[in-house]
């Protein structure tokens, strides 16, 4: 009877460190809500750089190549040509070191591209999921550590889906430093299904929104490759990528139209225009270039060494 009743006792003991144990947790999930849900930090068992990625559980850091493995899936078409693929993926890769240059976690917030994972993919690829996926493992296994380089530095290789009809020169649109983002000629992008997109608001609306008088003049700076750089009005100046945020442009490079008591905002190509156009590089990849041959079409300068 003694020896149960020492035994109850510590069992009552152990109950009352676990209550005190959980109890913060408990706190919470019931004072916290979702929010304190989301801090919870996924932490998976690798070397090497990770990424930091915001989901709906929380935050998760994922291995570099895995991230970019889910980063190109959702920044280029898996339809397009392997040599394409792998190209990106490197270009991926180098924005991710870049970025952790000075953290000791690099967060995806600062490399820019989104992360698609496994569950996003099948959603978004339903029956050609397996197809896929498949390519997107192998454009990242075949480059897995490669990056872009210049004078021994990383680069910070832009990209964007289709151009106006050529790439921007990165010196005149953002000056020194930015050299190796050469104009490149894109004249085929023109045949692209959506090339040239429309919008079309009231004049009351448009200059409502812009800020500026209904007499007001609106003068449209341009670089050598056609995109706006700066728009001026009597609100004061806006750059040409703020405009196309602020009215829902597919780029910069745009035109406007009077018609009648209306505006209409027509627009040439899809991104900012700087570094890497995939609808080129896919038309030159299906030509024969491989992904090393792309990179050096987009970025002069630029070496590829394994990190």
């Amino acid at each position: 009877m003694q020896f149960t009743a020492r035994r109850q006792k510590l069992r009552d003991l152990c109950a009352v460190f676990l209550f005190l144990f959980l109890l913060p947790y408990a706190c919470s999930l019931i004072f916290g809500g979702e929010d304190a849900c989301r801090e919870t930090l996924a932490v998976p068992a690798s070397e090497g750089p990770m990424v930091a990625c915001d989901g709906k559980a929380g935050t998760l850091l994922l291995p570099l190549e895995e991230y970019v493995e889910g980063a190109l899936a959702a920044s280029i078409p898996p339809e397009y040509e392997m040599e394409t693929l792998k190209a990106q993926a490197v270009i991926l890769r180098t924005l991710c070191l870049k970025a952790g240059e000075t953290a000791e976690v690099i967060s995806a917030a600062s490399v820019g591209q989104r992360y698609l994972d496994a569950e996003q993919r099948r959603i978004l690829w339903g029956e050609d999921y397996e197809e896929k996926q498949s390519r997107m493992e192998e454009a990242v296994r075949q480059t897995e550590g490669l990056v872009l380089t210049c004078g021994g530095e990383l680069l910070e290789p832009a990209y964007f889906q289709l151009s106006a009809g050529k790439t921007r020169d990165g010196k005149e649109v953002l000056g020194e430093g930015y050299e190796y983002l050469v104009s490149v000629d894109c004249s085929h992008d023109v045949e692209a299904e959506d090339y040239s997109q429309s919008v079309v608001l009231s004049e009351e609306r448009f200059r409502r929104t812009l800020g500026c008088g209904s007499e007001g003049k609106i003068l449209l700076t341009r670089d050598s490759a056609d995109y706006v750089l700066y728009v001026d009005t009597e609100a004061g100046r806006m750059s040409g990528e703020s405009f196309r945020d602020l009215f829902g442009l597919s780029s910069s490079c745009f035109v406007l139209e009077q018609e009648g008591d209306s505006i209409r905002l027509t627009s040439r190509g899809i991104g900012h225009g700087l570094g890497f156009c995939q609808n080129e590089a896919d038309r030159r990849a299906a030509q024969g270039e491989d992904y090393m041959e792309l990179l050096s079409d987009f970025f002069k300068g630029a070496k590829i060494r394994k990190i």
